[in-house]
């Protein structure tokens, strides 16, 4: 099965070189994002904890944006999510991440008050934006409309993840029945849905994919995270894909030096790709980095480790070739806890001051 062939082929366009240093957390149950930027002085979102400001309608006071997502492509990055978990927030900077405005909202599909988005992706010929009970889009990351009220997800279904490659945006989600499921569109507008063996994925008879967790693209190569059960035992994979989603490869991920087997995302730039796997070291908890330049053969890179403890959470990396990645989390006292790499993951460095994010 194929979703290729939903459009023609575009032409290859190159992404420019900047890249932010933005980071996002997934504490709990509770997404909520920080935002710092790399050079000095420069302009950092608010943090959530503590900062209000007034809505532009009703005049009363909402919650600064608690942001959950966020995806750069070249100097353009939009980071997602909502004030008061009903009023939908995108935060767009067109400088790399030095500096970030409110964009621009409009709706064809009603009012924009309780369809917010979760995930979001994009680059060059478009972004999409999709949450429980929405579908955004945006030509350039700063204008975006609501085109639906509904979103993707059915009863009982969730959206995890979502990736634009070279020929349109793939989102990932779970069913409550125990199902991996698959979205794909040419222009975020027209979405199909597939369940995760129907996509090609169930490489094995008797094996279920029962849950897909996250999606990455480095333009021409996608790259999928989700559990299966294999002869009773739970496995963590990650397929790959060179052809748009026409056939799908699951590539092996090492398990070494206290890694856990489940992964907190992995992400992709211009032919480099890092896996991280939440991991352990005496009792601490800590960050197993594994680094591919072809998205099949894994090598361990380093541990990610820290006196107060390390969770991650989520992985994001930059744009245009810049080497740099970001994965973020918290510490064991429930500090917002980022590390970033300009070598491809190969060296992480410690950013400091990102405060506590409440977890309700």
């Amino acid at each position: 099965m194929t979703w290729t062939g939903m459009r023609r082929r575009p032409r290859r366009l190159v992404v420019g070189v900047v890249v932010p240093l933005v980071l996002a957390v997934a504490a709990g149950g509770t997404a909520a994002f920080l935002m710092r930027a790399h050079a000095s002085g420069a302009n950092a979102a608010p943090n959530t904890a503590s900062r209000m400001s007034k809505d532009s309608v009703s005049g009363s006071l909402v919650s600064a944006p608690a942001f959950s997502k966020v995806a750069a492509s070249g100097d353009t990055v939009v980071a997602v999510g909502s004030q008061d978990s009903a009023i939908p927030s995108f935060s767009v900077s067109t400088d790399g991440g030095r500096t970030w405005t409110p964009a621009f909202m409009g709706s064809q599909a009603g009012p924009v008050t309780g369809h917010p988005a979760t995930t979001v992706a994009g680059g060059p010929g478009g972004w999409v934006g999709l949450g429980p009970h929405a579908i955004w889009v945006s030509a350039d990351g700063m204008n975006w409309m609501l085109v639906s009220a509904r979103g993707l997800a059915g009863p009982g279904e969730t959206i995890t993840g979502l990736a634009k490659d070279s020929w349109g945006y793939l989102a990932t989600g779970t069913a409550r029945s125990g199902t991996g499921l698959v979205w794909t569109s040419p222009n975020g507008l027209n979405w199909h849905r597939f369940t995760a063996a129907r996509f090609g994925l169930v490489s094995v008879p008797g094996e279920q994919v029962f849950a897909m967790t996250d999606a990455a693209s480095d333009w021409n190569v996608t790259l999928i995270v989700g559990f299966a059960n294999k002869g009773g035992k739970t496995c963590a994979y990650v397929w790959r894909s060179l052809d748009n989603g026409a056939a799908w490869r699951t590539v092996v991920v090492p398990q070494t030096n206290g890694a856990g087997w489940t992964f907190a995302g992995l992400a992709g730039d211009a032919g480099h790709f890092i896996a991280v796997r939440p991991g352990a070291t005496g009792g601490l908890a800590d960050a197993v980095v594994y680094t591919s330049e072809d998205a099949v053969n894994w090598h361990f890179a380093t541990t990610i480790a820290d006196s107060a403890g390390f969770t991650p959470r989520q992985v994001t990396a930059g744009s245009g070739g810049t080497g740099r990645f970001v994965v973020t989390g918290r510490d064991r006292q429930g500090h917002v806890v980022a590390y970033t790499s300009t070598d491809n993951g190969a060296t992480w460095a410690h950013s400091e001051g990102f405060g506590v994010v409440p977890s309700a």
